[in-house]
């Protein structure tokens, strides 16, 4: 017998994963290879979560958690599915450079002005992707930039950037790689949240303390006028709002040649618009 809160999660379950269904179905991805990256997660986690209260996950424990057999289990946990591809949670390259321009101080003033750039030599763009994203040849870095309309070639020869975001206009793998991301990051923090709630232990504000930032506004009785005065709005405030964050991620990030010291921790923030019949 399942209990309401099973109830409830398992419906609001069908909404979370309409939107994922449609991409996947537009993408040619059938069910049978949903199920198999659901399996794989679920033994993921579920051996994670084991490691995290300081016991080894046996197959057996990971099996009578999931459901999944001992048999599959034990497959996934040898690596058969390794070669599997999955999204990668880090950001783009494009997003890496971006970024980077505008707050590496070999290419900016450090504070979010990024430099017209040469295209090779030192100090260039050239040596920007090479350090940032080595694997990606820079012609075709700047090409890519240039097809998005982020950077023009200045009369002097320079390479100019016009921001510091990028959001692709196709549906690419830039496209995936940020919807993942997104939908990877606000799942994170509801599953923070919830976790958080459930531990009685724990007094109301230290909960407030520890609580990731999760809110949303919407209405169902706005016109034709009302939605475009909103949406015009979000238009123009959002971007100054994200830039604001972005400069203060930027200026507080640490120096590139101390970041193999540190251990990696993302933070950041997330903004989107939603619009349903």
């Amino acid at each position: 017998m399942r209990s309401k809160i099973q109830d409830a999660l398992l419906s609001a379950l069908e909404s979370i994963l309409r939107p994922i269904v449609k991409l996947m179905l537009q993408s040619g991805i059938s069910y049978s290879q949903f199920a198999s990256v659901a399996k794989s997660v679920f033994v993921q986690i579920a051996t994670a979560e084991y490691k995290r209260r300081g016991r080894p996950a046996n197959f057996s424990q990971v099996s009578a958690m999931t459901g999944i057999s001992r048999k599959e289990v034990s497959r996934m946990r040898k690596g058969d599915s390794e070669g599997r591809w999955t999204p990668s949670m880090e950001a783009s390259p494009v997003h890496a450079i971006l970024h980077e321009w505008h707050f590496d101080p070999d290419f900016s003033d450090g504070a979010g002005n990024a430099r017209p750039l040469p295209f090779e030599g030192p100090g260039s763009f050239s040596t920007l992707v090479s350090r940032h994203v080595g694997d990606i040849p820079p012609g075709a870095m700047r090409s890519t930039l240039q097809k998005a309309g982020l950077v023009t070639l200045k009369s002097d020869g320079l390479l100019s950037v016009s921001q510091p975001f990028f959001y692709p206009n196709t549906f690419d793998e830039d496209f995936i790689r940020i919807y993942a991301f997104t939908m990877s990051n606000l799942g994170s923090t509801i599953a923070h949240n919830a976790a958080l709630h459930q531990k009685a232990e724990l007094s109301y504000e230290k909960k407030r303390e520890l609580v990731r930032m999760e809110r949303s506004v919407w209405s169902e009785y706005l016109n034709e006028e009302g939605v475009a005065r909103f949406k015009a709005w979000v238009n123009l405030a959002v971007p100054r709002f994200l830039e604001d964050a972005n400069h203060i991620i930027g200026e507080a990030e640490i120096p590139r040649n101390e970041r193999d010291q540190k251990e990696s921790r993302a933070i950041g923030l997330g903004i989107y618009y939603f619009e349903e019949d």
